[in-house]
This record gives C-alpha cells, structure tokens and sequence, in this order.
C-alpha cells in the first residue's frame, strides 16, 4: 500500500503544477480557404477563422486541449468539417478548446462568428438523399451509411457563434449534418448563439453532456430525419433573448418541403431520443412579466415529428410540451406518433409554466398549422379536447394523455416549491443539482402503518419514509419489508424499449444531475465567456506552467466506460513511457514507450473497453520524473 500512497502524492502535485495559470504570448495563426491535408493546431499559437473554412474530404484537423480558435466577425469565419473529413478536438476537463469571437473582451455578442457545421455520410429523409448545408457554404451532406465517422469532439466550447441570414437559412453554434454514429461528440457547450445552439439535420450521431446557454432561438434543433440517441443536457436561458420565430428548448420536425412527406406512413421521421436533460426557461416565476413574449414553449413537436423526451425536467417557459398539427396532415401526424408511441413523453417533471393545472394548464398545448404557436397561453379549442384528426385514441385529449398515470410525468406549480434546484436561473453562476429535498433525489412518502407499529418504529432513521440513497440503483420491490427498495418520488424510466441501448447510462434520476454526484459541467465550462480574457490565457480556466522536470497529467472521462482521453505535457525533450497499473502496483498494460519525444501537449485516446471494471493508475514516466493520475473504469 506505500506505493499507491507514494503514487497518489505524485499525482497531486503535478496536478497543483498544472492548475496554476500563467500569461503566455500566442502567435495568431490565419485560417480561410480549405484545409487540404491533415493538420495539426497546437496551443502554443491561436487561430484565426476567416470566412468558410473546409476541411476537405480525406483530412483531419486535430486540435490540442487548451486551443483557442477565434472566428472573424467582419467575415462571418466558420469551420466546415466536409463529408470524408474528420475534426479530432481532444480538449480535456481542465484545459478545454475554445472556439470564440475574435472581439475583444466585453465587445463579444450573438452572432460574431459563423460555427462549426460537420456534414457526413448518414442517411437523412431528403427525397434526394443529400442536400446543401444552410447558410451559404458549398458542402453537401447525406449518404447510406449510418456509422459513418466524423471525428471527435470532448471538452469543447463554442462562443457567439450563429448567425441568422433569412428565415430556414441559418448557421447554428454546431451543425450535424447527417453525421454517422462512429463519431464521437460529449462535453460541448455552446454560448449565445445568434440561432439554434445544436441543430441536426437528419444523421445518427450520438451526444452526452450538452450545455446551451443564452440561445437566441432553439438550444436544441432536430429535424429531417435525425434518429441519435442523446443523454445529459443542461439549457439556460437569457429571459430578453429571444427570436422572432420563437424561441423553445427542442423544436423538431420529421418533414417538409423537398424530403419524405410521411404520408404512407411515418416514413424515416426524425426520432431522436433526449434523456436526462434540465432546460431552464425565461421565467423565475409564473407569473413573471420580465421576459421577451417571443418565448414559446420548452418542446415544439410537428410536421410529423416522433422525438421522444425522457427522464428530464422542464423549468420556466410559458408552455411545456407545443403539439403542432397539421389538419390536412400534409406532412405526416405528430399526434398519432405519440399516441402509438413511435414518439414518447414520460417521466419528465415541468414546472413554473405560466398557467398551470387541469383545465386550461400549459403543460401541454395543442395547436393546428401552426396557429398561435407563437402565443400558446391563449386559450383555445382544441388546447384541452381531441377530436378528428386531433384525436388522441383512447385518450379525449392532450392534458390526460399527458398525465396518463403510465406516462409517469408530474406536475410542479413553481420551481421553488416544487422541484428545488439549487440555483437554476443565475446567469453568471448557475447551479443545475437538485437539492436534498428535491424530489429528483428525495423520497417524501410515508411507509404503510405495519412497517412502523403504530407509529413508534422509524426503520430506516429516516422520519418513518421509504427508504432511497441517491448512491445506489432504482428498486421498487417493497417485498421482504422493503430490503431491496430504493427510489426517489420522481421515478426515472428505465425500461422504455427509446433506451434499452448500451449508448443510454441507467440514472436513478431524471434530469441531467443528481445532487450527490460530481457536477459534470465543473470546471470546464463558462458562463461569463464575454468578461473572459482570451489575449493572455489559452482558455478561461487552467494553463498549464511547465517546470523542468515535473509532469502534467489529465485523464477524461473519468470514470470512462469505452476509452478515455490522456492528456499530458512534458517540458523538454525526453524519453516517455506511460503505463496502466491496478490498485496492487501490477502493470497492466504499456499504454506508450517512445524515445526523445518532443516538448509540449499532448493528448490521444485510450481504449479501456477490453479491461475489467475497477480502480487503475495511469503512470507517465521520463528518465528523471514520474506522475500518475487515478482512473475508475465501468462497464
């Protein structure tokens, strides 16, 4: 056991070393025109994104943790990843990329840049099976191939990119573009964008840990035929920035002019699968008048859409869920997909909504072609009744659809007193996690009378509640006087055949954090990017300081499932090994043996997929230093 002490003191002081920020002079680099051959950008210079930047078929662009890549207001700079062409933008926890507006600080704002556009090979519903992407760039997307690879991108931040030409032409904070499920996407933020944060257009690509923040028009876009599966995403409204085609934190639509019209049936419609998402809207009250009314509602479904929203919580719009229907049904139904749960809605918590409750709540609006849509509080036939081509089945209508007892959504007056989030609606310093209190992570209810004899016996010292630790898996056995039961008050859906995919974690929460985990937006993100000087720092947290012969060591994700990503720097040239121990000292694998490798960052990924779940060491080690950093693996 000295030795694992000995490691863990090592790893700590290179960390120490590490965080320790430093001003630094960077040599800008000018980017415009194609990206014709792989290409390497290191953070020991900054780039400069003029007009459309295309990486061309058969390319990557590999970028370094700690880049800052600046896009040019005067020309609208932005970075095309083309189809055949890969991005590989290995930021890391402590040292994220950072792609930002190349003004000056507190001169940043909506729409400085143009954005990040990946276009692959993945199938979408275009009736040609390709189309040009939005917003002026030459590059085509679409193809056959669902597992089609763009690339990767972890740790990355995108800052006043979007750019809004004309209505349905647009250039988004990151565009997928048909983009196949082999690339690899989690942990991005994008901020203030002057269009949709995310927008996907048809593809398969997959996505964990999402930040939107401050949107001017949708954080999360899916349309023409996307079918990925995404997990953990945080969205955060500023309550005076809106658009005037409104504003929600999903809008999807399977089909429109020039692709399938989901006449025959519901033919490739855009079946993306979002879970555990928190979306914070516009209003810190019901009844607040303090923000823009071009807000709409947290998720328009229509023209046929089947998203599916699961396990998240809705906070502060001024409608839930806005079912857009078509009365001619000229582009396929969205009711009859979810009534026949090709689409889905359960186990989501909304609250705050601006008129709330049975009989005239907006928890969930129906409109038709699109009426009222951007005024979904009026009340209006058929918001509460389905009938016709409105109808809902079994059910007479939307409001008991919804609460549906097998739908399992709730409904919360306020935030406040309702859900109890930390601080969900500061702009500067948000809090996302849910309270010890919180329904998402407490269990409120009182155990039946034979389990506490006449009300004498707490069994489990809780106040005579049903028992729930927020560290241990869902159990809803109340057998064996409840020895295996464990569970919140808000149910998190763990067997909706949308998430039996090994992609999907099983939370025992909804929502996109538990109140006794590690924030996962900690320390990498940025949520006041405009007061951020990018001049002196490669990004706006740590910068490595390089002594001789100390080492900087990170590793993410850590837990990692599949593989993680080493980042590590060394300050001269020398010989380098890196190694896996377990927790007894054994080496398990040699993960790098090189000689005379080069000063400066570096990062690549590690593939843990094949090793048993466990506790390992990451050991880098130079003829004269040695550090070593802790890595939990799950399977």
């Amino acid at each position: 056991m000295k030795k694992i002490y000995q490691t863990l003191s090592a790893c700590l002081l290179a960390l120490a070393i590490g965080n320790t920020a430093t001003a630094q002079n960077f040599t800008t680099v000018t980017v415009q025109d194609s990206i014709s051959s792989d290409t390497h950008w290191t953070a020991d210079k900054q780039y400069l994104l003029r007009g459309y930047v295309y990486v061309t078929n058969g390319n990557t662009l590999t970028i370094d943790p700690g880049v800052v890549v600046r896009g040019d207001k005067q020309t609208k700079g932005a970075l095309i990843v083309e189809r055949g062409a890969k991005i590989m933008a290995m930021g890391t926890e402590f040292d994220p990329i950072v792609f930002t507006s190349n003004q000056s600080m507190g001169n940043r704002s909506y729409g400085d840049w143009g954005g990040i556009i990946l276009c692959g090979k993945s199938p979408n519903n275009w009736a040609s099976g390709s189309a040009q992407v939005e917003g002026g760039p030459r590059s085509l997307y679409g193809g056959t191939d669902p597992h089609d690879n763009s690339g990767e991108m972890h740790y990355v931040r995108i800052e006043y990119p979007g750019i809004a030409f004309s209505p349905n032409n647009e250039v988004n904070g990151l565009t997928f573009c048909s983009v196949g499920d082999a690339t690899q996407i989690d942990h991005i933020q994008v901020s203030f964008s002057g269009d949709d944060s995310y927008e996907w257009f048809g593809g398969t690509v997959n996505t964990k840990n999402l930040v939107a923040f401050g949107t001017w028009d949708d954080d999360f876009d899916n349309d023409c035929g996307y079918a990925g599966f995404n997990q953990y995403g945080i969205s955060l409204r500023d309550p005076y920035a809106a658009d005037n085609s409104g504003s929600k934190a999903w809008e999807s639509d399977s089909y429109q002019n020039g692709t399938k019209t989901g006449l025959s049936g519901n033919v490739q419609p855009t079946a993306p699968v979002f879970a555990n998402y928190t979306v914070i809207g516009p209003l810190v009250q019901p009844g607040s008048t303090a923000y823009d009314p071009q807000f709409v509602a947290a998720a328009q479904m229509r023209r046929g859409s089947s998203m599916s929203i699961l396990n998240s919580v809705i906070v502060g719009y001024p409608a839930g869920l806005l079912i857009d229907e078509s009365d001619s049904n000229a582009f396929g139904s969205t009711i009859a997909n979810l009534v026949s749960g090709s689409a889905e809605f359960k186990n989501n918590a909304i609250a705050g909504v601006q008129l709330n409750g049975a009989g005239g709540g907006k928890e969930v609006v129906l409109v038709y072609n699109g009426a009222r849509s951007l005024t979904p509080t009026n009340l209006a036939s058929p918001d509460t009744t389905g009938s016709g081509v409105f109808s809902f089945g079994s059910w007479t209508g939307p409001w008991n659809w919804l609460m549906d007892p097998a739908n399992s959504n709730k409904i919360y007056a306020t935030e406040q007193n309702g859900l109890r989030i930390q601080n969900p609606f500061n702009l500067t310093n948000p809090d996302f996690t849910p309270t010890s209190t919180s329904p998402i992570s407490y269990n409120s209810k009182a155990l039946p009378g034979y389990m506490t004899a006449g009300g004498t016996i707490d069994p489990f010292q809780n106040g005579k509640l049903y028992p729930y630790n927020p560290a241990l898996p869902i159990n809803t056995d109340t057998s064996g006087l409840f020895a295996s039961y464990n569970a919140p008050n808000l149910l998190p859906n763990l067997t909706s055949t949308k998430l039996q995919n090994s992609f999907f974690t099983a939370e025992n929460h909804i929502g996109a954090q538990n109140y006794n985990t590690a924030k996962w937006t900690a320390n990498w993100t940025n949520f006041d990017p405009n007061n951020t000087d990018y001049d002196s720092r490669s990004s706006s947290t740590s910068v490595a300081t390089y002594v001789t012969d100390k080492l900087y060591l990170q590793v993410s994700p850590n837990p990692a499932k599949d593989a993680a990503v080493i980042g590590y720097a060394i300050a001269d040239n020398t010989d380098l090994n890196i190694t896996l121990v377990d927790i007894l000292g054994n080496n398990v694998r040699t993960i790098l043996n090189e000689k005379n490798v080069a000063a400066g960052k570096y990062a690549f990924k590690f593939e843990t997929a094949g090793l048993e779940a466990g506790v390992y060491f990451v050991n880098v080690t130079t003829p004269s230093a040695h550090s070593a950093i802790k890595l939990a693996i799950t399977k």
